[in-house]
């Protein structure tokens, strides 16, 4: 793959324990800034004038990746981005690996009474942007202005409702906010709301709640994701190994922290034997844990755990043909001017890596970035025609951590798979465009409590068909599905603001 001069990219080995996460913020900021046509000399008068703005800093901050929350703002204001299109995506990154650098500049909004007041009334509006929501939190993280745990707890809660039904730069704003507020003083306000949330009968969205409420490991949080291993709803399950490899990988806890856990996990692992809804993601998660805490585990169970979904080798050579599937895909991007290696690097992390850390990172950064539609399109491609299973599903379950909005979408091609997983993906990628299914293939579809119909009520539920309240009270369906269809009708439809 032929590199361009000055080109940013990440050396680390695939497999490694760390990733460089400088190279992977300067590489944002560098190919958001060429992508747009901006050279160096003319970003600081659109930025609005800073001397600390001259283009040799700024080359630096590329090169170096140097994290400034302030300087990424700045980026945003001369490529005429909304606010937080680059720090959100850059400080889910950081927060999500422990030996991150830290932001030496954040980001700060005007610390006045009136501009904290406009940002409390404008979550107060009937339909609060993913800025309005972003402000808030910001305001309540870096200023000496807040409201009380009781006021803002209904606020909070509001926007942990909006979250999972967001789609692209909607969502990563959204989580974003509400990672900076379970960061902060709200923490415990934020853990009681993610709880009380998740606990809702027929909860359709709870992997984001986790994650967010994660950010800030507890030992009570291990506990209670460990119960979570065992729950009723597959879905809810899943989103309990999130958080479990989320809370390795952000840092914070202690061995003995996570000894309760391992009678819960390998008790999990035994009771998932043969489920294809549970086992993969509790064999993944498993892989990611503290090594004694994996042997442990192992030492417990009583049936066979399948190896999680992995690359072919972990090699950046030819010879790894997945490695070279994802540098063919980088190339198909067109002329990026800078980073095809480290597009190439993030998009085998999306298809191939069994780490959720690396994949909903990596995809967070694809999303903000100037490649975002054609990534999609690229995506869809290798879920449909790649080059075998492992490729494929790895696209066809990219979709949920992208979250990027279709404008249009035919579910036709895939509901032909024969393939549950494409299917599946073929009926998410219907939900983030907001286009409702057939009324009689929706009731097909749901007759069985497994991933077609989950993500055919997800479809339902963002495009709010009213089709969902017959689906609430058809007794012949599962009870599952019927409790899905109750929690989209009050959840509410798709956001993309």
């Amino acid at each position: 793959m032929a590199r361009h001069t000055g080109e940013i990219d990440d050396p680390t080995p695939l497999a490694g324990p760390r990733i460089d996460v400088g190279a992977r913020i300067g590489w944002l900021l560098r190919a958001s800034r060429v992508a747009a046509g901006v050279p160096l000399r003319d970003f600081a008068s659109r930025a609005g004038g800073s001397p600390h703005l001259s283009p040799a800093t700024l080359s630096r901050v590329e090169t170096t990746g140097r994290r400034s929350g302030a300087v990424a703002a700045a980026y945003e204001r001369a490529l005429g981005m909304p606010d937080g299109h680059l720090r959100a995506p850059i400080d889910v990154l950081c927060r999500t690996y422990s030996y991150a650098p830290p932001d030496t500049d954040p980001y700060v909004p005007e610390p006045t009474l009136a501009g904290f007041s406009a940002a409390v009334e404008a979550v107060q509006a009937e339909a609060p942007s993913a800025q309005d929501w972003l402000r808030f939190a910001e305001y309540h993280v870096h200023t000496a202005f807040g409201l009380t745990a009781d006021t803002i707890r209904p606020l909070v809660a509001r926007l942990a409702l909006e979250l999972g039904r967001a789609a692209g730069l909607a969502h990563q704003l959204r989580y974003e906010a509400l990672s900076k507020l379970r960061c902060s003083a709200y923490g415990e306000v934020v853990a009681d709301v993610v709880r009380e949330a998740v606990e809702q009968p027929g909860m359709q969205r709870p992997a984001d709640l986790l994650s967010a409420v994660t950010e800030l490991p507890t030992p009570e949080l291990v506990t209670w994701c460990g119960e979570l291993l065992s729950h009723e709803s597959w879905v809810v399950a899943r989103a309990g190994c999130l958080g479990i490899q989320n809370m390795r990988s952000v840092g914070g806890l202690r061995r003995d922290d996570w000894v309760p856990l391992v009678p819960a996990y390998a008790a999990a692992c035994d009771a998932a034997a043969g489920d294809p809804l549970r086992q993969p993601i509790l064999s993944a998660t498993l892989a990611n844990c503290p090594p004694e805490f994996r042997t442990a585990v192992r030492g417990r169970l009583t049936e066979e755990l399948v190896e999680p979904r992995r690359a072919a080798t972990w090699t950046r050579s030819r010879r790894n043909h997945h490695f070279a599937y994802a540098a063919s895909l980088a190339a198909q991007v067109g002329d990026t001017g800078v980073g095809e290696s480290m597009l190439a690097r993030l998009l085998f992390e999306v298809l191939y890596d069994f780490r959720a850390t690396h994949v909903t990172t990596s995809s967070f950064l694809l999303v903000a970035s100037p490649f975002a539609d054609t990534v999609r399109e690229l995506i869809c491609r290798s879920a449909l025609d790649g080059p075998d299973e492992v490729t494929r599903h790895g696209a066809a379950f990219a979709f949920a951590n992208l979250m990027i909005p279709f404008d249009t979408a035919d579910p036709a091609p895939w509901l032909a798979a024969a393939d549950p997983v494409l299917r599946g993906a073929g009926l998410s990628i219907c939900g983030f465009a907001g286009v409702p299914l057939d009324s009689g293939l929706l009731r097909e579809l749901t007759t069985r409590d497994d991933r077609v119909a989950y993500e055919a009520l997800f479809a339902a539920g963002m495009a709010q068909q009213p089709e969902l309240a017959a689906l609430a009270s058809a007794t012949e369906l599962p009870a599952p599905v019927r409790a899905a269809a109750r929690w989209w009708q009050t959840a509410g439809g798709r956001i993309v603001t």
